[in-house]
């Protein structure tokens, strides 16, 4: 185990593309989506080799907070932080942040997201202690995907010169935002552009001193609640401080506009499972849900002259299918989702669909 090193995890999204399974009520991080443990549950058991589990917090939704304390109980109880209401990635991390640098403001964090994955856990974590120590080196690092294919879903990374610091760790040369598919494919031929999966290593008093410099007003906020951290303000100071602050993300806040970044290069089959065709795509491979053929089913399902597709039915309700193919069919119990699977982008229009027709229950 590395010893200092911490761990704060995200976990806000609702997840509307994995939608009806992903609800509000119940959003993706806790589904097992990638393997028999929800997606949370891996991603904490993925750092513990070298991050004890006194040493990790997750900042997510009040509503959420209970069910975390739940999914993950070596994580003290106390480190499971309730956001008030939506913060935006920039607030959120550096809520993590203040947190960890209360207890020592020179200690490294990894800041992720608790609804990935990563296939190969060994890489995964070669790459998060190279990061380590290149965050001491640099102004922080953020962990760069090698790409498999020319994704046009994703920002990318340009890495520049290689550094010192650490294996595989290079100066970053510049952002891009998610690419047109020309210059996707552009991307993955020229060898130097790594997807950005959001996930990043600094020292925390520099993480925050980076929102300081270039989100002002989020890092004001932030120091009206740090006296008030583990006492029973903490809730009211978080209201009133973040009341009326925008959302922005931590990558147009502080990643694009920092100097002296770094990243570091890895492969470790890293998946965002940000939609019903990569749940397929991780399944077909041979993770979590049962491959027959080309197509992966959960619950019980049959199929005869059906090819391509995924059929998760509910519990007690046994779905068939027939002479289809290339689908996502997803039964949840009180609604039935049947889609193209190359439709699967669009899943966020189909749920702002059901917003708008009068079951609020089923978001």
């Amino acid at each position: 185990m590395s010893e200092g090193l911490k761990a704060v995890f995200i976990a806000g999204g609702a997840g509307t593309r994995l939608w009806p399974m992903s609800r509000e009520s119940r959003p993706k991080q806790f589904h097992a989506l990638a393997g028999e443990a929800s997606l949370m549950r891996q991603t904490v058991e993925r750092v513990l080799p070298v991050v004890a589990a006194s040493d990790v917090w997750v900042v997510t939704g009040e509503r959420y907070a209970a069910r975390t304390r739940e999914e993950l109980p070596e994580v003290p109880a106390g480190q499971i932080v309730g956001e008030p209401f939506p913060l935006g990635t920039n607030l959120a991390v550096g809520l993590g942040a203040l947190h960890v640098a209360r207890r020592d403001p020179d200690a490294v964090l990894f800041v992720g997201w608790a609804d990935s994955y990563f296939r190969e856990g060994e890489e995964f974590r070669r790459a998060l202690l190279a990061a380590a120590r290149a965050a001491r080196e640099t102004a922080g690092v953020i962990v760069g995907v090698r790409p498999t294919h020319a994704a046009t879903g994703y920002g990318y990374i340009r890495a520049g010169v290689a550094l010192a610091a650490a294996e595989g760790a290079y100066r970053i040369a510049g952002f891009e935002e998610k690419p047109s598919p020309t210059r996707a494919r552009e991307f993955l031929a020229d060898g130097s552009y790594l997807w950005n999966p959001g996930m990043s290593v600094w020292v925390a008093s520099r993480l925050l001193e980076l929102i300081r410099l270039h989100k002002p007003a989020h890092h004001e906020a932030l120091m009206r609640v740090a006296p008030h951290l583990g006492t029973p303000r903490e809730r009211g100071a978080m209201e009133e401080a973040f009341a009326g602050l925008d959302r922005e993300p931590i990558d147009t806040a502080v990643f694009e506009k920092a100097a002296g970044l770094a990243t570091v290069v890895t492969d470790p089959g890293w998946s965002d499972v940000g939609t019903w065709a990569a749940v397929y795509e991780l399944a077909a491979a041979g993770v979590g849900e049962r491959a027959g053929g080309t197509n992966v089913t959960r619950g019980e399902v049959f199929t005869l002259d059906t090819s391509g597709c995924l059929v998760h039915a509910a519990a007690g309700r046994p779905v068939f299918t027939l002479g289809v193919e290339d689908l996502v069919v997803v039964d949840a119990g009180d609604c039935l989702l049947v889609a193209r699977r190359d439709q699967a982008e669009r899943l966020k229009e189909l749920h702002a669909l059901a917003k708008r027709s009068g079951h609020p229950e089923l978001l």
